[in-house]
């Protein structure tokens, strides 16, 4: 399922750049561009069944934006990683982290160089637990699969929708700042939340 969606989004995305390389006026100087973000703040993980913990995310988006009358379409793709916080389970406890990336589509206006948008795609989490005395296998359901292990061979991953808003701020035709949520609903219930704020280069 979660290959499906990602195949459907990446298809929708090269859809829509190819329509709009026909459409959108070059006179637009805003938003109108290929873009790098970095971005950084805070994610909020709920794992079904346990509390939901909070640490720091930090991710780096590539993707390109067509200015159409104001009206803003386009996409991307983006690489993070992510502190998912502590957990513990039979005496034992382990810190969570988690690599992931993904890809969407955005719509926006243009409004005074202010864009507030949304966003839809699809993003997909490794994840792997470390605690005091190395590395355990520990999977996000809470759980430690080989106990006394002194490292993990492989993380368990997980795909799901990615969905956000956010609003964009432009200094000038090349430099921007962004302020945005979004979340991730992936498989087995588990969902992480993020929350941040970013400097924008376009170019």
């Amino acid at each position: 399922m979660k290959k499906i969606l990602f195949l459907l989004v990446l298809t929708l995305f090269f859809a829509l750049a190819a329509f709009s390389v026909k459409t959108a006026f070059a006179s637009n100087l805003y938003y109108n561009n290929y873009y790098l973000g970095l971005n950084g703040g805070l994610a909020s993980t709920g794992l079904s069944g346990i509390s939901s913990k909070s640490g720091g995310t930090y991710n780096l988006t590539f993707g390109k934006n067509f200015n159409i009358n104001k009206m803003i379409i386009g996409g991307g793709v983006f690489l993070g990683y992510a502190d998912n916080g502590s957990y513990s389970y039979s005496n034992a406890s382990a810190s969570l982290h988690s690599a992931y990336y993904g890809i969407f589509l955005k719509g926006g206006y243009d409004y005074h160089n202010i864009m507030p948008f949304v966003k839809l795609g699809y993003i997909d989490y490794a994840f792997v637990g470390t605690s005091n005395t190395g590395t355990y296998c520990f999977d996000i359901e809470g759980s430690t699969e080989c106990s006394n292990a002194s490292y993990v061979s492989n993380m368990s991953s997980e795909g799901g929708l990615l969905y956000g808003a956010g609003v964009e701020y432009m200094f000038n035709p090349n430099w921007g700042v962004t302020a945005q949520y979004f979340g991730g609903a992936l498989s087995g219930s588990d969902k992480v939340n993020n929350f941040t704020v970013g400097v924008d280069f376009n170019f």
